[in-house]
This record gives structure tokens, sequence and C-alpha cells, in this order.
């Protein structure tokens, strides 16, 4: 009877603590404040985290410190308030979209997730990520409020995309020093200015709609680097000296383009209708060119001094004055693999591929942004060309 007596109390705690671990594994879906306090007691949630689209008004989530998969509400348009103060790690994703009366995202203590998406979110004005994400492998935030990117501390990223976010005018992302897939920002407030200081490899990297860029550390791409329709009057590499395929196009107000130490462009190099850059002679160190050469404009000056092959066509057309007889002799026949095209003081300067494009010259409205760019179509676009000559872009 002894033996029972302390047998029947430590079957109750087993039983007790079998019904809580199972209560913390598996999908939840979260539909109030209820269903969430329910789930106080678990540190960690094996599995996903949903919330669903009826959730309204205030949700905490109280007491969790890891969800192994993800946490995802899709359509939660009446919830306005979401926290989880003791959160630290979300190992899937963590996304939100559609949540259109959102005005408050308090994740104190997270540091970690394997995704980051946040879409749709048009009340959001900043994120309140107390210590930080300093670990996420893809980044995406579209068509939210938000003023800055505080509160993401990343040091390596895969995928990064920011776009239309109208009233997004700082990035400061200073901890950043590699992107092993694509950073892209388009169609943001028209005065955002971008920092990656520490950024020194990346693989595909564009711009668009940007009003200043710095990124002073970057010393090799192995893709795309792009900047469409932007308003910097100046751009600064100082420490690029290998890229993939580079291109300037459209950018009204840029005067200067400065790659001093540029020595190799794996692809094709594009400078097109940037209609305030008359000099081009920023790049004097560049001597190889896989692919394409194709700058058109209103130039007054291009030196390329150093430039010993171009592995397809070389395009050059301005409507100033510049010199083909001289990149006529320097390079036509072996240094250029594919066809040679230089036009001086010619009235409709062309691109390689024949196009010609129409530059306002001013930055727009708040409502009239450009397409962003789909980089993976745009290598496409570079292989064709590249294919021409039996190159490989």
């Amino acid at each position: 009877m002894a033996f029972m007596k302390y047998l029947l109390p430590a079957l109750a705690l087993t039983s007790l603590a079998t019904a809580q671990n199972s209560a913390c594994k598996g999908k939840k879906t979260i539909e109030n404040q209820d269903d969430a306090n329910k789930l106080s007691s678990c540190k960690t949630i094996e599995g996903d985290v949903v919330i669903a689209k009826q959730t309204a008004n205030v949700l905490t989530l109280d007491g969790i410190e890891r969800i192994s998969g993800s946490l995802e509400s899709i359509g939660a348009e009446n919830l306005t308030s979401l926290a989880a103060p003791q959160l630290a790690t979300i190992g899937d994703s963590f996304k939100l979209t559609g949540l259109t009366r959102l005005t408050s995202l308090q994740f104190d203590s997270l540091t970690e997730v394997d995704s980051l998406d946040f879409e749709a979110l048009p009340q959001l004005q900043q994120l309140n990520f107390g210590k930080g994400v300093a670990k996420a492998v893809n980044v995406r935030i579209a068509n939210t409020d938000l003023t800055s990117l505080n509160g993401i501390s990343l040091r390596t990223v895969g995928d990064m995309e920011v776009s239309n976010n109208r009233h997004l005018k700082e990035v400061d992302v200073n901890e950043i020093t590699n992107s092993s897939g694509y950073i892209s920002f388009s169609a943001n407030h028209m005065d955002l200015k971008i920092s990656f200081p520490n950024l020194e490899n990346a693989k595909n990297i564009t711009f668009r709609n940007v009003s200043e860029i710095a990124i002073p550390s970057l010393k090799k791409t192995e893709g795309l680097i792009g900047f469409y329709s932007n308003y910097f009057t100046s751009f600064i590499a100082a420490n690029l000296s290998n890229t993939g395929d580079i291109v300037f196009a459209d950018n009204s107000a840029l005067t200067n383009i400065s790659l001093p130490i540029l020595e190799k462009v794996k692809g094709a190099f594009q400078i097109a209708n940037n209609t305030a850059l008359k000099r081009v002679d920023g790049i004097p160190k560049l001597k190889t060119i896989t692919g394409t050469l194709d700058f058109s404009g209103n130039f007054s000056k291009v030196e390329l001094p150093d430039l010993e092959e171009v592995g397809g066509a070389f395009n050059l057309q301005s409507s100033g004055v510049v010199p083909c007889d001289e990149f006529e002799k320097e390079l036509k026949g072996e240094a250029v693999r594919g066809k040679f095209v230089c036009r001086s003081a010619v009235e409709d300067p062309k691109t390689e591929n024949g196009g010609t494009s129409t530059s306002t010259g001013s930055k727009p409205t708040d409502s009239s942004f450009a397409v962003p760019l789909d980089p993976p179509a745009f290598l496409s676009m570079l292989a064709l060309v590249g294919g021409a000559f039996g190159l490989v872009l």
C-alpha cells in the first residue's frame, strides 16, 4: 500500500507531462487569444503555428521561445497587433501577408528565422524587433508602410527583396558582408538612401528608383549588378575588381561612374540612356569584358585605356563626339570577337539590340514607379546575345 501511495502521484505527473508535451507538437491554428493562451506553457512548438484569417484585434503569443516550423498569417485583415515577447527562433518562415489593419509588430527577443516574408501590410510603419534579427536565409518585404528596416541586423543573406514600400526612406544594413542570392530594391520612396558599408561579395544586385547608394566595400559580384531609373548623381565602387554583367540604364541624374580598380566583367557591360552622363572616364583598369560592350548616350568623352578584350560585340554610339577612330584602331579585329560598331555625333544613338528609350530627367511622383527588374529574365536575354557569338555568360 505504501508503494501505491507514491506510485499514483508519479503516474499522474507523468500523464500531465505527456499531455503537455503532446499539446506542444504538431500544427497549431490560432483563431483568438484563448487559443494562444493554451500554448503559453510551451517553450517550444514542434511544428507550424498558423494565425487564422478570422483572428482579430490584438494577439499575443506569450511564453513561446521557439517554433521549429513556420509562423504565418495570411489574410487576417482585422488583426491590428501581433506580439511574441519571448520568441527567439523560428525554424522555417515568418510570413505575414494581407494583414491590412496591422499597425504593431512586437517581437522583442526574435533573432533567428529561416525566411522573413512580409507583404501587403499597408499600415505597418516599423519593425519592433528589440534584439534584432541576426540570422535569416531570405528576406522579402513588399507593399508595407515601413519607413526603415531597423530591427534587421543580418550578417549574411541569401535573397533580399525590398519593393513597393512607398515610405521607406532609409536602409542601413550595416552588418551584411555577403549575399549568396540576389539583392533587389525597387519602387520604394523616391528619396530612399541605401547603405551596405560592409558588403564585400554578392551574386546579383539590382537597384531601381533610389536616391543614394553606398557599397564602398564591395569587391566582387558573380552575376548581374544593375542600376535602373535611379536619381543619384554619382556612383562609386572603390573596391570592385570583378563582376558579372553590369548595367547603368535610365539613370537621369547620373553624371559620374567611378570603378577605379575594375579589371574584368564576366558578361555584358551596358551604359544606356543616362541623359546627364557626358563622360565615361572612371574605369581606367578595365581589361576584359567576356560579353558585349554596349554604350549609348550623349557622351563627349569615353576612355577605356586598358581594355584589351571584348568577347562579344562592341557597340558605342553617341550623340556627342567620341574617338571612334582610336577605338577602331585599338580594338577592331582580334580584340573584339563580335560585331564592331562605333558611331559618333549621331542623332539617335542606339543600344546593341537596336533599342532606344526616353528619360524624363526627373523624379516621378509617388504614384509612378518603374516595374522591378526580374534578374533571371535579364540574364536570359544576355545569354541569348552571348550565344550569337558562341559565348557562355
